[in-house]
């Protein structure tokens, strides 16, 4: 199971990474909070902790489905054909998240912490290395939904490292950053409205030109 989860997490971020199109990137996204939800329910029934069950609910219906959708509902309403814009090429790309998931495990099996538990010890390498691949993503792509993609992802990796070392977070704290989370996805759709109207592109490149 843990490595079910750790291959399938840091495969669909890299293949985020190699993908053409916005829709595409859209739906490995909705796939790793998929995976984060079977998580969240699998450590539910081994521990016992009724707030992972609520957790479990939250990712699938906020991260897995809300999210996901808003973000498709602002590609076809936009009507984006074009392929994704990044600054660096795709096989460079790959290199550099190859490069960012060797450096997380080993800065990671550096770490003198406390505790013995599995969870921390198969999980803390991947969600530091999901964090560097979500902030890569914000980097290197200009178009405003890749990079809500991106902190996206960053925020999977901080909550694949609550759920797995400290047994997920106080339900109250839960709740807020899901709440900031479809919020966020909300105004990065409008953003992206207003960038493409009066821009006709998503590049937030051109945010530059508004600059007095």
């Amino acid at each position: 199971m843990d490595e079910f989860v750790i291959y399938s997490l840091l495969g669909a971020i890299v293949l985020m990474l190699s993908v053409r199109k916005l829709s595409t990137a859209v739906k490995l996204l909705a796939f790793q909070s998929l995976i984060l939800t079977i998580l969240s329910l699998t450590l539910a029934i081994q521990t016992n902790t009724k707030g992972l069950y609520v957790t479990a609910v939250l990712t699938l219906f906020i991260k897995t489905l809300m999210i996901p959708y808003i973000l498709h509902y602002t590609i076809e309403k936009i009507n984006i054909k074009r392929h994704l814009e990044p600054f660096v090429s795709r096989q460079m790309s790959l290199s550099i998240a190859i490069g960012l998931i060797i450096v997380s495990y080993y800065v990671t099996s550096q770490l003198t912490l406390p505790g013995s538990e599995s969870g921390m010890k198969e999980y803390l390498p991947a969600s530091v290395a999901i964090i560097f691949l979500g902030s890569f993503i914000m980097i290197v792509h200009r178009k405003a939904i890749m990079q809500g993609i991106g902190l996206i992802t960053i925020e999977n990796g901080l909550f694949l490292l609550t759920i797995s070392m400290f047994t997920g977070m106080p339900l109250v704290v839960e709740l807020g950053i899901m709440f900031e989370m479809l919020i966020m996805v909300v105004i990065i759709g409008i953003l992206s409205f207003r960038i493409h109207s009066t821009f006709q592109s998503l590049s937030t490149d051109h945010l530059k030109k508004l600059r007095g």
